[in-house]
């Protein structure tokens, strides 16, 4: 359970299992290994999608009772510290992705909001918070009910450090100012302040006899869901993971439908060296609206790349809003700030033109119809954008035609300010 333990250096982090499908086995034998086959598939297309409603299309559930086995690219059996076994498989990326296209569902990328679980359990008169160490079969069902929606969620450490700086009185009362305060260690994008109580009789309320879980997840001071549910223990922390997950899913998850009605040219300001160009650019070919990314212009601190898009261009500036490195810029006549998605959203139609301008004089048009990796190799990493553009300009590096073309089609301009490193 590592992504229980310890709190990420970044705020929104990378899922890396998103296309891997872990299922608890009590054997090996075949006709098991089909069920659980069956359940992966089912796993990893609600992760990558965020959406559990799409194992109730009818073309998904064809293709998973018919064609799992299409999907893996392998599978293995593997024993962890407790003895328990579980088949991994892992699936076709590019299969996954078109099965969830073909029914019009969302794909929601890897990048994804690092939230921090505060949850306080009663227990007779004592109330605790729940982490690893006391409670781990909670933890445990907190963690896979994190995994199988492909959520980073953290639990606290709970060490010398969270017990002088929060009580769980401060959680069961939603205390914000504690919380938050308790949180910024982990550098986390959101958190959530939970209670979980039982509740033995049902007369003069609306709730069952089990347990009664409620929750606020909160951005700063900000609350963006509230839930509660009521039953048994475990399936009312998978029912607020669910909850949690479908809410993040229908905030960030990407409308799938080929629009391939514009292109987007993408001005990064203040740029370093190739270094941060070329994680600038990988990062770029990471989001789900974008099918590929063509380096346009490379001009001392600024660099300009032309992004081919699978979706709209206001997926693209969602799924930027995640990236830290990323900063949306205004127009050059107002002040340069942050804006929120909404205010970025409303800002496009201005930002709508026919034809690219031409490049200046000054500019180094680079080929990148092959991997941008091969040709840093001709630079020092350590070089400044306009002494690598000037070595490749001497490499007989051009723009290609086809790149040209592209730029000649309806094209949408942003600006954003690079503050990676």
């Amino acid at each position: 359970m590592p992504s229980l333990l310890l709190g990420s250096s970044a705020f929104a982090v990378e899922v890396t299992n998103l296309y891997t499908g872990k299922i608890l086995v009590n054997d090996k034998s075949q006709k098991t290994r089909i069920k659980a086959h069956k359940w992966a598939i089912e796993q990893v297309l609600s992760k990558v999608s965020g959406n559990n409603n799409i194992l109730e299309n009818t073309v998904i559930k064809r293709e998973v009772l018919r064609n799992s086995a299409s999907y893996i690219r392998s599978f293995a059996f593997k024993t962890d510290e407790q003895g328990r076994t579980f088949l991994v498989d892992q699936f076709y990326q590019t299969k996954i992705d078109e099965l969830i296209k073909s029914v019009g569902g969302s794909l929601w990328g890897r990048r994804r909001p690092n939230t921090l679980v505060w949850l306080v359990i009663e227990e007779g008169v004592n109330r605790s918070i729940v982490e690893l160490e006391q409670y781990p079969q909670l933890s445990e069902v907190l963690s896979q009910s994190s995994d199988d929606r492909g959520l980073p969620l953290l639990l606290p450490l709970m060490d010398t450090i969270d017990k002088g700086a929060i009580y769980s009185s401060d959680i069961w009362a939603r205390f914000e100012e504690p919380v938050i305060a308790a949180s910024i260690r982990y550098n986390v994008d959101n958190y959530i302040m939970a209670r979980m109580r039982y509740v033995h009789s049902t007369k003069g309320n609306n709730y069952q006899k089990g347990w009664l879980l409620q929750f606020q997840l909160m951005k700063q001071k900000k609350p963006l869901l509230t839930g509660e549910f009521n039953g048994e223990q475990f399936s009312v922390i998978r029912q607020m993971v669910n909850n949690i997950g479908d809410y993040y899913a229908s905030e960030y998850a990407i409308n799938s439908e080929q629009t391939g009605a514009d292109n987007l040219e993408l001005t990064l300001e203040d740029v370093p060296n190739v270094v941060a160009l070329t994680k600038a650019e990988k990062y770029l070919k990471s989001l789900p609206p974008v099918a590929d990314v063509k380096l346009l212009q490379v001009n001392k601190h600024q660099v300009k790349f032309l992004l081919d898009l699978s979706g709209e261009v206001g997926d693209v500036i969602r799924a930027l809003s995640l990236l830290s490195e990323f900063e949306k810029m205004k127009d050059t006549d107002e002040p340069v700030t942050t804006l929120s998605i909404d205010e970025q959203l409303n800002n496009l139609p201005k930002e709508y033109t026919d034809e690219t301008t031409p490049a200046g004089d000054n500019a180094s048009l680079l080929n990148t119809t092959g991997d941008l990796a091969n040709q840093v190799e001709l630079v020092d990493s350590g070089s400044s954008l306009e002494e690598s553009a000037a070595t490749l300009e001497e490499s007989s590096v051009s723009l290609d035609p086809e790149v040209k073309a592209e730029v000649k089609k309806k094209t949408i301009f942003l600006n954003y300010k690079w503050l990676g490193k």
